[in-house]
């Protein structure tokens, strides 16, 4: 932010997994001049599909307004005079995202107590890192992250596999923007977030897992590794 003050540039929070995350006391989604939230299915609270903007702007909340209803002129109905979007949630979602709300701080406590269940047995173990949290934040741990540093892209694969066919899903961690063909032609390859992609996996992380479902997947993880 204060970059952005100095060079007078806008910062947008990406913040589509991490509601009620915080950062030195301030929610995520409240630092930049504007915030945007998923509401997505998988994430922390839901509407199904959809997502959110917050801002303390006017003109960015006017702005965005405009073009969520196909950026239709308020004085004349049916003139566009920009190119908008259909971005309007609807009722049904947005009565639905307002319940999930009312139990936000629910939800968040159970995925901090799943978090440490798998840091009761897993945080031990010679060369295998779970999510940081810092002392000046709060992580919701929108799913749980683990980095084996002996992993490379086969060797985590293969590992997968094998939980696998124990009935345990997994997924690697998100390709980095760097290597995907639309960015890749500039050159530049962000080489630490290649090496983490390689040796990261996500475990099991929804909300209605129970100890004793922790406890059995992070058996089978130690007797894969």
């Amino acid at each position: 932010m204060e970059i952005s003050r100095r060079y007078n540039l806008y910062i947008i929070e990406d913040c589509a997994e991490a509601h009620g995350a915080e950062y030195k006391g301030k929610k995520v989604g409240s630092i930049g001049h504007c915030g945007v939230f998923s509401f997505y299915g998988n994430k922390i609270i839901t509407t199904g599909e959809g997502g959110m903007i917050t801002t303390n702007d006017e003109k960015i909340y006017e702005k965005a307004k405009y073009l969520r209803d196909h950026a239709m002129s308020k004085e004349k109905r049916y003139w566009h005079t920009e190119i908008g979007y259909n971005y309007r949630m609807t009722n049904i979602q947005a009565a639905l995202g307002l319940a999930q709300l009312e139990r936000i701080n629910e939800i968040i406590n159970k995925k901090r107590q799943i978090f440490e269940w798998y840091k009761e047995e897993l945080s031990d173990l010679e060369g295998i890192k779970l999510n940081p949290e810092k002392e000046w934040a709060k992580n919701v741990y929108w799913m749980v992250c683990l980095v084996n540093e002996n992993f490379d892209e086969e060797k985590r694969d293969e590992f997968m596999k094998k939980l696998r066919e124990k009935g345990i899903d997994t997924r690697p961690f998100f390709y980095p923007c760097s290597i995907m063909p639309m960015y890749k032609k500039d050159g530049f390859v962000n080489r630490i977030a290649c090496e983490i992609y390689q040796k990261g996996i996500n475990l099991p992380s929804g909300y209605n897992l129970k100890e004793e479902d922790v406890k059995w997947i992070t058996k089978v993880i130690i007797e894969n590794l």
